[in-house]
C-alpha cells in the first residue's frame, strides 16, 4: 500500500468518526472497526480473518465474555465510548488476552473511539506500550503497524522496559567501577542504590527542586560532588523539612537505605555516567529497577548461588492474579450491600502477604499494586450506592507493611524495602489519589534478612513468589558442604534434585485453611524425586492445584523452563474447575483435576516399583569416567599408547554416548577403562593407560579429596554426629578406574550378543530412539542401556506406550525427558503372557524398522537424522513402520485402542504388583518368536 494512500484513507476514517459517529459502544463500535481495518488497506475486518464478538473464557467465573475484535496473531481490540478512561479497564484487556489460546495475540488495544491505549503483555504489563489520539493517527500510523494486511513491527513511544534497562545499565555501569578500583562492595552498592532513589523521588515530586539533579550537573569533579551528595542524603535521613541552606525544604524519607551513610568520591567516568543517568525520566522507570539493578550489581557466580533472577512482570501475574485478584473479584462482585462492601474493606485491613524468597520485592510490588485497585474499586462502589463522590474522606485499609519478605541477601532486603516504599507514592498516582508518602513507610519488620529455610516465616494468608532454584548436585559447590549438611540435619529426607523444592511444603504447611500459595519454579518440581518434596506433598496435605502452567520457557535471562504452580489449603476452598496451560502457556485446558505431574493425562504417580523388573537387573546408566578427557581417547591416541605398551590394549575399547549414537555413522571414539582394584596390579598390566592417567586424572582427584576431608573436619568439629560425604576419598582410592565403572552392567551385556541403549535425556518432541549395540562398546552415561536382545524387546520400548511413560514418570533435564531406572523401568508395565503370534508380530515390526534404519545408516544417514524428518507432517515410511509397530504392541497388551491407554498401563501396572500372576517380566523370555534380526551397531558400523 503507497504511503500517500495510506495516508489519504487514514485521514478520511478521522472525519468519518467525528463527523458521523458519537462514540457509542453498542451501537457503532463494530462499523468504527470495519471502517479502520478499511483505513489499514483491508478489505474489512472480516475479510481481514478477525472476528467481531470474538468469545473468550472467563478463567474465575467459568462464564464466557467477547472480545469486540480478535485478529490471531496478531491483536485484540476492545472499544469502549467516548470519553472512558481507559487506564481503568487493563485488567480486562490482560484476562483477554492471557485466556485467548491457541494463537495468543502480540497486541492488545484498548479504544474509546478517539485514543488508542496499545498494550505488549509480554514485555510491559500495566502501562500502554503507546497511547495515540485518533487525531494523530496518519502521522503516527506506525503505532498501529500491526493493522496492515502485511503486518509491519509497531514503533512505540512509551517502552518503559526499555528505559528502565538504560538506566539500570548506566548506574550498574557507577557500581562495577567502583568494585573494580576497591570501593566496598556493599559501600558501592548503597551509594548506587541511595542515588537511584534520589533520582526517582526527584522525578515522582517527592525531592524537590532536582536537588540531587543539581548537586550532579554542578559538580565539576567527584570531589566536590562527594561532601555536597553526602549532606543531600544526611538531609533526607534528618526528621522533619530541612529549615535552611543549600537544601533547605528537603523532607524527611525515613527508610533502611538512608540510615548509613557513606559517601564515595566518583572519578570523572562514573560522574559522568550518573549525570547521564539524571536526564532520565524516573517517573517512567518501571519499579522493577530495583530488581535489575541488583541483578546486573553482582558477579555472575554470586547470583547463581543465591538463585537470584529477574522474573517477568507477565509471569508474577500468572501468579497474583489467581491467588489475590480473582478471589477478591468474586468477593467483590458478589456483594449486594454497602455493609457487604465495608466487611471486605474490613477484611483487606487484615489481608497479608508473604514472599518468602523476595529479592528485590517484585511479586510484593505487584500483588501490592493490584490490591490497591481492588480497594479503589470497592470504594468507588460505595460511593456509587451513597451517589456521593465528593468530600469523601481517603483511607488505605492496603498498606505496604502488609506485604511481607523473607530472604537472606542483605542487600536484595533493602532494594525490596526501596521498592514498596515508593509503591505507596506510584499506587496513589496511578488511582489519582492524594497521599502523604513521606516520610517512607518503615518496613524492617516486614521485609527481613534471613534465611527462609532456617526460620519461622510470619502469618500470612497468601504466599507467592520465585524460590531460588540449583540442581542438587551444584547445591554443595554453590552454597558449601556445611551448608547442605545443615540442611540435611533439619530436613533428613529432602529427596529433591533442586533446591527449589524445599520451599513448597513450607509454605503449604505455613498457609491457613483457604489460603493460597504460587510459585514460578523449575520443571523439575513435577518430575522425579522433586515432585514427591514438592507438589506430591502438597496434593497429599489437602492441597489442591487449581491453576498450573505445566512448563514453558523462563522469562527471565537464564535457559530455564519453568512451571508456574498455583494452589489452595483446604479441599473444600477449591474452584470446581481448574486450568491446566499447555504448550508453553499457549494452550488452556479446564479439568476437574490437576494432578502433581502438571499433565492433563493419567496421573501415574501412583504407579509402583515391580520386583520382575528390579531383578535381575537389566536398565543401567552408562559407564561415568569422571575425568572425560583424560579417560577418552582419538583412534591414534589408542594406537600410539598400545604400540608403547601393548598390554594396555585389552583395556582400551570402543564408545559410544548419546550424540554418537544419533548423530554419527559409528564409532568414533576409544576409552580407557580399568577393572584393576589393586595398584601393583594395574602397574603392571596397563603401564601405558595408567601413565597418561597419572598426568591426567590423579592430581585432580588428590585435590578433590583433601578438599573434602577439610570441609569434613570442619562439618564434624560443628557437630559430631553430622552427616558427611566421603565419595572423593573413595575414588582416590582407585583413582585410575572411572568414578562408576557400572560392573554390574558390564557383567550383564557381557552375556548378550547385543544390547540396547537409548540417549539418556531425550528430545521432547521426537521418538525415542533405541538401537541394538555390540557388547564390545563401552556406553558412556549420556546412555541408558537395557540388558536385553530380542526384537520383541527392542519393539516394546520403542513404542509410543513406552514413551507415554515415560514422558509420564521420567524425570527431567530443562523440559527434555530423561530415562532412568528408578522412575521409569522399574514401574513400567510388560504385557501379561503375550501369545506367541503377539510376540512375534512385534518383533517382525520392529525388525521392519530396524532394517529400514540400517540401509538409511549405510547410505549415510544418521538415526538423529532419520527421526528429526518425523517431526514434521508429511508421509514417511518410517512414520508408517512405528505406527504398524504401536498397534502391534497395543495388541500384544490386549488394550482397548480407543480408551486411555496411559490409564490401562497403570492399571496394569497395580495389578502385576498385587497379583503374581499378572507379573511378566520384561523381554521375551528366550522365545524363538522374539528373535528376527541379527543387526548391531558395532565398532566399524556401516
Amino acid at each position: 500500500m503507497q504511503p500517500e494512500t495510506l495516508q489519504q484513507d487514514l485521514a478520511e476514517f478521522i472525519a468519518y468518526r467525528h463527523n458521523l459517529l458519537k462514540g457509542d459502544e453498542k451501537g457503532e463500535a463494530q462499523v468504527f472497526l470495519d471502517r479502520l481495518f478499511k483505513a489499514f488497506g483491508n478489505g474489512g475486518v472480516r475479510e481481514a480473518g478477525a472476528t467481531l464478538e470474538a468469545r473468550v473464557r472467563n478463567t474465575e467465573s467459568r462464564g464466557t465474555s467477547f472480545a469486540d475484535l480478535l485478529w490471531e496473531s496478531r491483536c485484540i481490540i476492545e472499544m469502549k465510548k467516548a470519553g472512558t478512561d481507559l487506564s481503568k479497564h487493563f485488567r480486562q484487556a490482560f484476562q483477554y488476552w492471557i485466556q485467548v489460546v491457541p494463537h495468543r495475540p502480540n497486541y492488545v488495544v484498548l479504544c474509546n473511539f478517539d485514543e488508542f491505549w496499545v498494550y505488549d503483555f509480554d514485555l510491559q504489563l500495566d502501562a500502554p506500550m503507546d497511547v495515540l489520539k485518533l487525531d494523530d493517527l496518519v502521522n503516527r500510523r506506525e503505532v498501529l503497524a500491526f493493522l496492515l494486511p502485511e503486518p509491519e513491527t509497531p514503533l512505540f513511544g512509551n517502552d518503559l522496559v526499555q528505559v528502565t534497562r538504560e538506566a539500570a545499565a548506566q548506574v550498574s555501569s557507577v557500581f562495577r567501577s567502583m568494585k573494580d578500583r576497591g570501593v566496598e562492595r556493599l559501600d558501592a552498592q548503597h551509594f548506587v542504590l541511595q542515588s537511584v532513589v534520589a533520582m526517582f523521588a526527584e522525578d515522582i515530586g517527592l525531592l524537590p527542586e532536582k536537588f540531587f539533579t543539581r548537586v550532579v550537573e554542578e559538580s565539576g569533579s567527584g570531589r566536590e560532588a562527594y561532601d555536597l551528595l553526602g549532606s543531600l542524603f544526611r538531609e533526607m535521613n534528618t526528621p522533619g523539612r530541612t529549615r535552611g541552606g543549600q537544601f533547605a525544604g528537603t523532607p524527611y524519607f525515613n527508610g533502611g537505605i538512608f540510615q548509613n551513610i557513606t559517601p564515595i568520591e566518583m572519578n570523572r567516568d562514573e560522574l559522568n555516567a550518573i549525570r547521564w543517568a539524571c536526564t532520565t525520566d524516573w517517573a517512567a522507570v518501571r519499579p522493577e529497577i530495583f530488581g535489575t539493578l541488583f541483578e546486573t550489581s553482582m558477579d555472575e557466580g554470586e547470583r547463581h548461588a543465591y538463585g537470584a533472577h529477574f522474573t517477568s512482570q507477565a509471569d508474577i501475574a500468572r501468579v497474583v492474579i489467581p491467588c489475590i485478584v480473582d478471589p477478591w473479584l468474586e468477593r467483590i462482585e458478589a456483594a449486594k450491600t454497602i455493609a457487604d462492601l465495608e466487611q471486605i474493606q474490613l477484611a483487606m485491613a487484615s489481608y497479608r502477604v508473604l514472599d518468602p524468597a523476595c529479592g528485590s520485592g517484585n511479586f510484593l510490588y505487584v500483588a501490592y499494586r493490584e490490591m490497591r485497585r481492588l480497594e479503589v474499586e470497592v470504594k468507588n462502589r460505595i460511593l456509587a450506592r451513597r451517589r456521593a463522590r465528593q468530600g469523601q474522606a481517603t483511607i488505605s485499609y492496603v498498606t505496604p507493611d502488609h506485604f511481607m519478605g523473607i530472604d537472606n541477601n542483605a542487600f536484595a532486603v533493602e532494594v525490596a524495602k526501596v521498592t514498596m516504599m515508593m509503591a505507596k507514592k506510584l499506587a496513589a498516582d496511578e488511582l489519582e489519589e492524594y497521599v502523604d508518602a513521606l516520610p517512607l513507610d518503615n518496613l524492617d519488620d516486614s521485609i527481613r534478612c534471613r534465611d527462609a529455610l532456617f526460620s519461622e516465616w510470619p502469618r500470612a494468608d497468601v504466599i507467592i513468589g520465585n524460590p531460588p532454584y540449583m540442581g542438587r548436585r551444584k547445591m554443595a559447590d554453590e552454597l558449601g558442604a556445611d551448608y547442605c549438611s545443615r540442611l540435611d540435619e533439619r530436613y533428613p529426607e529432602p529427596g529433591v534434585s533442586d533446591f527449589v523444592t524445599y520451599w513448597f511444603p513450607l509454605a503449604h504447611d505455613a498457609l491457613p485453611d483457604g489460603g493460597r500459595a504460587g510459585f514460578v519454579a523449575t520443571q523439575a518440581i513435577r518430575a522425579g524425586h522433586s515432585r514427591p518434596a514438592s507438589l506430591d506433598y502438597i496434593v497429599d496435605n489437602d492441597g489442591v492445584i487449581f491453576e498450573a502452567i505445566s512448563s514453558q520457557p523462563w522469562s527471565g535471562d537464564a535457559a530455564v523452563t519453568v512451571s508456574i504452580v498455583n494452589w489452595v489449603k483446604g479441599s473444600a476452598h477449591s474452584p470446581d474447575t481448574k486450568v491446566l496451560w499447555l504448550d508453553n502457556g499457549q494452550l488452556r485446558l479446564p479439568v476437574e483435576e490437576i494432578a502433581p505431574s502438571l499433565r492433563p493425562t493419567t496421573d501415574v504417580r501412583r504407579a509402583v516399583s515391580l520386583p520382575q523388573n528390579k531383578r535381575p537387573k537389566r536398565c543401567f546408566q552408562g559407564q561415568t569416567a569422571g575425568h572425560i578427557s583424560a579417560f577418552r581417547l582419538t583412534p591414534d591416541e589408542a594406537a600410539e599408547i598400545t604400540r608403547r605398551h601393548p598390554g594396555s590394549g585389552a583395556f582400551i575399547h570402543p564408545l559410544i554416548g548419546g550424540n554418537g549414537l544419533l548423530h554419527s555413522l559409528g564409532t568414533s571414539n576409544m576409552v580407557i577403562d580399568l577393572p584393576h582394584t589393586d595398584a601393583v596390579r594395574v602397574a603392571t598390566e596397563a603401564r601405558g593407560a595408567l601413565a597418561r592417567l597419572q598426568t591426567l586424572v590423579l592430581p585432580a582427584r588428590q585435590q578433590a579429596a583433601d578438599e573434602e576431608a577439610r570441609d569434613n573436619a570442619a562439618i564434624l568439629e560443628r557437630n559430631p554426629r553430622a552427616s558427611v560425604r566421603w565419595h572423593n576419598r573413595n575414588f582416590l582410592s582407585k583413582w585410575w578406574q572411572h568414578s562408576y565403572r557400572r560392573v554390574e552392567m558390564l557383567n550383564a551385556i557381557a552375556a548378550l550378543d547385543r544390547y540396547i541403549a537409548t540417549s539418556r535425556v531425550a528430545t521432547e518432541r521426537r521418538t525415542s530412539v533405541f538401537q541394538f549395540i555390540d557388547p564390545s562398546i563401552r556406553p558412556d552415561d549420556s546412555l541408558s542401556v537395557l540388558a536385553l536382545d530380542d526384537d520383541y524387546s527392542l519393539g516394546i520400548v520403542s513404542s509410543t506406550l513406552h514413551r507415554a511413560w515415560l514422558d509420564e514418570r521420567c524425570s527431567r533435564l530443562e523440559a527434555r525427558p530423561r530415562y532412568t531406572s528408578t522412575t521409569v523401568w522399574d514401574s513400567f508395565p510388560w504385557p501379561t503372557a503375550p501369545s506367541d503370534s503377539a510376540v512375534a508380530e512385534v518383533a517382525q515390526a520392529m525388525a521392519a524398522i530396524t532394517n529400514y534404519r540400517e540401509a538409511r545408516l549405510a547410505e549415510g544417514i544418521t538415526l538423529g537424522d532419520q527421526y528429526d524428518a518425523l517431526r514434521t507432517p508429511g508421509r514417511a515410511e518410517l512414520r508408517d513402520l512405528h505406527d504398524h509397530l504401536d498397534a502391534a504392541v497395543v495388541a500384544a497388551y490386549g488394550f482397548n485402542p480407543e480408551e486411555d491407554l496411559l490409564a490401562q498401563l497403570l492399571a496394569l501396572n497395580l495389578a502385576a504388583a498385587a497379583d503374581p500372576a499378572v507379573a511378566t517380566a520384561p523381554g521375551g523370555g528366550e522365545r524363538a518368536e522374539a528373535y528376527t534380526t541379527t543387526y548391531r551397531l558395532t565398532a566399524t558400523t556401516p
